[in-house]
């Protein structure tokens, strides 16, 4: 019988490997099975750990969330669809991504008293002023990332991967850097786990 696993893969462990902020804990039983063409009896474990160069804060708020989502049931594997994420934008006439709307409308919230400029008002009366951090870091997340806090993304607070819905009651700011690398690790991680597969989450404090 394969054993869960209790630590970061190997390679992850290695001298000057990237460190992984999700790994399955029971990767091993899944792997094995994927060979044998047999179905697990039970959920994947996602295990989750803050990176040293994630955003801390962002990241606790969305482990603590995924753990909840598991403790209730509500996470499973779901299926892959790089389209799910398109709706229609009547501002635009285009098929968007509703991240991208999310953030735009974001953008406008703050900005919205004519466009004011920078050198217009203060802090107190200018929404740009006030908000200018935000709002340069929510421009900042429409390009590449290369560190954290260059940049806000909208998150899907429930994963679209672990069957979270597409809607905008589902979406908050968070660190971009944090935000796509722990995506992509998770992604990773439940790779050999199938469609429908629940899965609990353990937050490695």
């Amino acid at each position: 019988m394969a054993k869960k696993r209790t630590s970061p893969p190997r390679q992850a462990q290695a001298k000057g490997a990237r460190i992984v902020s999700a790994y399955l804990e029971n990767a091993d039983v899944f792997r094995t099975a994927k060979a044998a063409g047999t179905k697990v009896d039970g959920p994947a474990v996602l295990v989750l750990k803050n990176r040293p160069d994630f955003d801390k804060r962002d990241f606790d708020r969305k482990a603590r969330d995924l753990r909840r989502l598991g403790d209730d049931g509500s996470l499973k594997k779901a299926k892959s669809d790089r389209d799910s994420n398109k709706v229609y934008d009547p501002s635009t006439q285009k098929s968007r991504t509703r991240t991208n709307i999310y953030r735009d409308r974001m953008i406008r919230n703050l900005t919205k008293d004519g466009r004011l400029k920078a050198d217009m008002g203060t802090p107190e009366t200018n929404k740009y002023l006030a908000n200018k951090s935000l709002v340069d870091r929510l421009y900042a997340g429409k390009g590449p990332i290369t560190a954290r806090g260059q940049g806000y993304d909208p998150d899907h607070i429930h994963e679209l991967q672990m069957d979270g819905k597409d809607i905008y009651d589902n979406l908050r700011p968070m660190d971009a850097w944090t935000n796509r690398q722990l995506g992509s690790d998770i992604s990773v991680a439940l790779r050999d786990v199938p469609e429908g597969t629940p899965i609990i989450v353990k937050v490695i404090e």
